[in-house]
Order: C-alpha cells, then sequence, then structure tokens
C-alpha cells in the first residue's frame, strides 16, 4: 500500500518563494535537488512564463537563494542552478530517511505546492510532523490510498489525459451506461454530452454555451445540471472506495 499525498507548505523559510514573488506571472518547479559532498545541496529550478530578464532579476533580489546561473534555455522555459541560503532545517536526518518521494513541486509566491508519493500512513505522518517541527504551515489538499504493484498505474488514472478512456468507480464511461442512483435522466444527459462535446478536455474543445445549445437549454441550467451530476458521482464514489480519506488540516 502507499499513498499519493497533495500539499500545500508555507513559511517564510521555504526557499525559492521571494523568487517566485518577483515573477507572479510565472510558473516556477523544481526539477532536481543535487547533492553534494559538503555544503548545501543545489536546486535546478525551471520557469516558464515570464521574461527572461525579469526571472534574472527575481533571483538577483531574492534572499533564501545564492549563485543562481542559467543552465538550459529553451524557448519560453528556462532552467536554473542555484544554492539555497541559511543552514538546514532542524532534525534534517528523518527527512532524508523518510520513505517518500516528490512527485511534483510548483513555488508560488506563497508557499510550496506539492505532490509526494508516501510509502505508507506512518511515513506521510513523520513527514507532516517534521513540516509542524520547523514551522513549515502543512495544509493537505487530498491524500489518496494506493494499493499493490498498480500504484503507478492508478496515478495515471487519477490524472486521466484525453488518450485515455475514463473508468471509476460505476466503470466505462459513455452514454450507453446506466444512470448513478439520485441522478436524474436530465443530469446524466448533461454529464454524457458534455463529456462527448470536450467540455472536461484540457483544453476544453466545448464551452457551457455549445452544450447548452446542444441540448437546447440555458447555460446556467446546464451549469447547475453539471454540478448536481458531478456531486452524485462525487458522493457515489466516495461511498464505493473508502480509500479516499478526507481533507485533514
Amino acid at each position: 500500500m502507499g499513498l499519493i499525498a497533495e500539499f500545500r507548505l508555507a513559511s517564510d523559510q521555504l526557499a525559492l518563494v521571494d523568487v517566485a514573488a518577483g515573477v507572479p506571472d510565472a510558473t516556477v518547479e523544481f526539477e532536481a535537488v543535487q547533492g553534494r559532498p559538503s555544503g548545501p545541496p543545489a536546486f535546478v529550478v525551471q520557469t516558464r512564463g515570464a521574461d527572461p530578464e525579469a526571472v534574472e532579476e527575481a533571483f538577483a533580489d531574492a534572499d533564501s537563494v545564492t549563485d543562481h546561473s542559467l543552465v538550459v534555455a529553451d524557448g519560453e522555459a528556462r532552467q536554473y542552478r542555484c544554492f539555497p541560503t541559511g543552514g538546514p532545517p532542524e532534525g534534517l536526518e528523518i527527512l532524508a530517511e523518510n520513505k517518500s518521494v516528490p512527485d511534483s513541486v510548483t513555488i508560488t509566491p506563497d508557499g510550496w505546492e506539492e505532490r509526494r508519493w508516501f510509502a505508507d500512513r506512518a511515513e506521510f505522518d513523520e513527514f507532516r510532523s517534521f513540516c509542524h517541527a520547523n514551522d513549515y504551515a502543512f495544509t493537505l489538499h487530498r491524500l489518496v490510498e494506493v494499493e499493490g504493484e498498480d500504484a503507478a498505474a492508478a496515478a495515471d488514472a487519477d490524472a486521466a489525459g484525453a488518450d485515455g478512456e475514463a473508468t471509476g468507480p460505476f466503470g466505462t464511461t459513455d452514454s450507453d451506461s446506466a444512470r448513478p442512483p439520485g441522478m436524474t435522466e436530465a443530469q446524466h444527459e448533461a454529464l454524457v454530452t458534455a463529456h462527448e462535446m470536450g467540455y472536461f478536455e484540457i483544453p476544453r474543445t466545448a464551452s457551457t454555451a455549445d452544450v447548452a445549445e446542444e441540448l437546447d437549454i440555458a447555460p446556467a441550467s446546464l451549469s447547475e445540471r453539471l454540478r448536481r451530476a458531478q456531486n452524485h458521482l462525487v458522493n457515489q464514489f466516495r461511498r464505493a472506495d473508502d480509500h479516499i480519506k478526507p481533507r485533514i488540516d
């Protein structure tokens, strides 16, 4: 059994938050942490969607990192190498031995948004305790248990893309599926039509107005039907899968 946790960390001690604040419209993400025999590790950070001069200025003005250097420039994506300032957090050996692997870390002006894999609940609790001990405000967005060797496949399904066929507690979603208990025929029709027209794709290939026109209803009515239909789906999914845990602060 494993866990996927999505959470936010906030603290004035977190590295790179001041860089993100300097380019608030950009995406700032960790790419790698490079260990060294002595001294702090090196961070490899990628930025997208910001003027290169603004990024350089944000790094130069930041107090949380130093000695930044451009590693790769590929279109609007740029990778930098830098080093954190200040000493390591207290009890770092606990974090070093924690059985967890970061999947993604996005830096925002307000903190780190992270998705991380944990071996089990004990490792997750240890990681969270480490954060609390070092005054990192920890806000859990989602915690999902994944069993066995299918953990990676479950993660892919959890972030289902346009190339796959979406499945859930009711099996494959298609226009002939029996609607879930409690969902009206109108809600089911709205949900299926929106799905088939690409309303839920990223990016969307159909707008609310497009789907409403197809169903010959007002956009406001469609929005209400979709919200009610999705609410039924979430309730059914949570009853069918007790591995999904509620939000815990």
